[in-house]
Order: structure tokens, then C-alpha cells, then sequence
């Protein structure tokens, strides 16, 4: 069994602009250096026994404010931000974000990562934790969609799951067991 705090990276610029990101390699600005700054204050670290991140800039600059060097963190491609193909960098819409979560449409168009070949990837993760790293208290920081999939993974759906109930907050801990 496995505790996992997992944060969503601290804000961006595209962010602010409502901006679709993707895996645009996209760093964090001075408002989300300070939200990671905060965060930072209400983690216990002593708790915490390795650190996982996406290795895009945003992800990353944020998990080093919230270990502060006191933990060591492991840069995993797995924890990479869905992949919104010709749409990253276009302004985020209701319908956009709609369609891209409808599991029975598992939408591709425009090269995007599907709905499910997402929370298969979040799955895979999931399951290598369980088995590299057993009985840990891990925290992971990552992306907002990639969140939303391994929330999902972490609390069951079907085909019928509203995906849009779970909205991931930048720099927001949220806490999970992995059994």
C-alpha cells in the first residue's frame, strides 16, 4: 500500500491565459513560484519518501520548491502532460474540454492524446509504483489532465464516467492510498 500526495505544477503564463499546454515545455511564473512556495510550507517532508515528476520545466522547478532539496526526485516521461497535438497553445474551451474527455469518442483529432490512451498511461505508472516502490509515501507532480487520469485510476470509472467532475487546481495537494 502506498500513500501519494499528488500536486498539480504551480501557474503559468499560457495558464493565466487559458492557454492549452500540453507538452509545450512551459515554465512556471512568479505567481506560481510563490504558490509552490506556500504549498511547500504544508508538506510534511518528513513523510514523504521520494519524489516523482514530470520532467517538463513547470513540473519539476515546482517539485524542487516543495522538496527543497530534502527528498530526492525521480524526472518520469510517464507523468508527462497529455498530449494535445495541434491545439496546444489555442485558447481552452468548454466543448474542447468536452470532447477530449468523452471515453465512448476517445477523441484523436488533431493528433491528441486520447482520453484512454491517457488514463492507460496513468494506469502504467500506477502499477510501477505499486511494484518498485512498495509501502512508500510518494509525492508526484504533474499536470492537470495527467492528474485528472490517474484520479480517475485511483477511484474507479467506466464508460459512463463524468470525467469532467475532477478539475486539478494548480499547486493543490491532493492525498490518495494506492492498494
Amino acid at each position: 500500500m502506498n500513500k501519494l500526495f499528488i500536486v498539480r505544477h504551480g501557474q503559468t503564463d499560457w495558464n493565466k491565459l487559458g492557454l492549452l499546454q500540453g507538452t509545450m515545455d512551459i515554465d512556471i511564473n512568479e505567481e506560481g513560484i510563490k504558490e509552490a512556495k506556500d504549498l511547500a510550507q504544508k508538506i510534511n517532508l518528513k513523510e514523504i519518501d521520494i519524489c516523482f515528476s514530470s520532467p517538463l520545466k513547470r513540473a519539476m522547478k515546482t517539485a524542487e520548491i516543495l522538496v527543497q532539496g530534502k527528498v530526492p526526485i525521480i524526472s518520469d516521461d510517464l507523468l508527462l502532460e497529455r498530449h494535445f497535438g495541434d491545439l496546444e497553445g489555442e485558447k481552452v474551451t468548454l466543448e474542447m474540454i468536452k470532447r477530449q474527455w468523452d471515453y465512448e469518442l476517445n477523441d484523436q483529432t488533431y493528433h491528441i492524446e486520447s482520453a484512454r490512451d491517457c488514463l492507460n498511461r496513468a494506469h502504467k505508472f500506477l502499477e510501477k509504483i505499486k511494484k518498485e516502490y512498495p509501502n512508500k509515501t510518494i509525492l508526484i507532480v504533474s499536470h492537470g489532465s495527467f492528474i485528472k487520469a490517474l484520479h480517475f485510476n485511483l477511484v474507479g470509472y467506466d464508460a459512463q464516467t463524468d470525467f469532467l467532475s475532477f478539475s486539478p487546481q494548480n499547486t493543490t495537494l491532493y492525498e490518495y492510498i494506492l492498494k
